[in-house]
């Protein structure tokens, strides 16, 4: 069994940078939880304003809640509590909208991984 875990405000948290290559720079980030038997995983992301998004897929399902600033997600434009459920393999396209920065919560149902698609779906 582990312990709960308890955040009374995950926009004050110190995030890290990460690369991933469906973005064109450096994003920042903080696991929040991580579930050894299921491989679930969750994170408090921050998008700098200008960063730019390839089409891409997980294979787990895919949760984003916005907490700040604005998101843009398959097109549709998300403010804060802003909410988006991507089932595992469905095609995505996520990054901040234009000039805005964006932070958000976002939790995989499994193992992170992640496939960039070379051409929309569609």
């Amino acid at each position: 069994m582990t312990d709960p875990v308890i955040v009374a405000d995950v926009c004050s948290l110190a995030l890290r940078t990460s690369e991933q290559p469906a973005y064109d720079r450096p994003f920042e980030l903080r696991e929040l939880y991580h579930d050894p038997r299921t491989g679930a995983e969750h994170y408090v992301v921050r998008y700098r304003a200008g960063t730019k998004a390839r089409w891409h897929r997980h294979h787990a399902a895919h949760t984003i809640v916005v907490l700040a600033g604005q998101l843009v997600a398959n097109g549709q434009p998300l403010g804060p509590g802003g909410y988006a459920h991507f089932p595992g393999g469905t095609a995505m396209l996520h990054g901040p909208a234009e000039a805005h920065d964006c932070t958000f919560v976002l939790i995989f149902d499994g193992p992170f991984d992640l496939d960039v698609i070379e051409s929309p779906p569609g």
